[in-house]
């Protein structure tokens, strides 16, 4: 397995806030060199739990592909990777583009984004990877997308 440079670079400026860092470099940089996590890049940014407690960590950003009614979109994730991971699921976040907005009441995502879905309420570090993770995610996506767009309305001629 070639380690991704990107990955081991932001391990080290992340210091020891992982408790296995070879770990974490083999997940993320087995998902960046994927047919899945092709259009995703590292990164460190801070991740506000939900009992306020923020944390600079690894990210994974960029998009994720969901089939819709035929046709092929691209759809914008944030990949958290928790302290604590991989014990602890990542934490994701559907992302929105111009024009886009969040589907009220979606059975998978969040009012802020989040995503809740069985792959991640079920985690276990032994059986799970983010591999998987992102293909559950571009399936349950796919079948229910949970962002929409409207088209801008155009100003009457003068």
């Amino acid at each position: 397995m070639v380690h991704d440079p990107r990955v081991t670079t932001l391990l080290s400026r992340l210091g020891g806030l992982y408790r296995d860092p070879s770990r974490i470099d083999r997940d993320a940089s087995s998902l960046l060199k994927s047919s899945v996590g092709v259009h995703l890049s590292p990164g460190i940014a801070p991740l506000v739990e939900n009992n306020g407690d923020t944390s600079n960590c690894m990210v994974l950003q960029g998009t994720i592909a969901i089939v819709f009614r035929g046709n092929t979109y691209q759809l914008l994730v944030d990949i958290y990777l928790p302290p604590g991971y991989p014990i602890r699921p990542p934490v994701s976040y559907v992302r929105l583009a111009k024009n886009m907005y969040l589907k009220e009441n979606h059975p998978h995502v969040g009012s802020d984004g989040m995503v809740y879905m069985p792959y991640l309420h079920e985690w276990n570090a032994r059986t799970h990877s983010l591999i998987e993770m992102v293909v559950a995610m571009s399936s349950v996506f796919s079948a229910d997308p949970p962002v929409f767009t409207r088209s801008t309305p155009q100003p009457p001629p003068p």
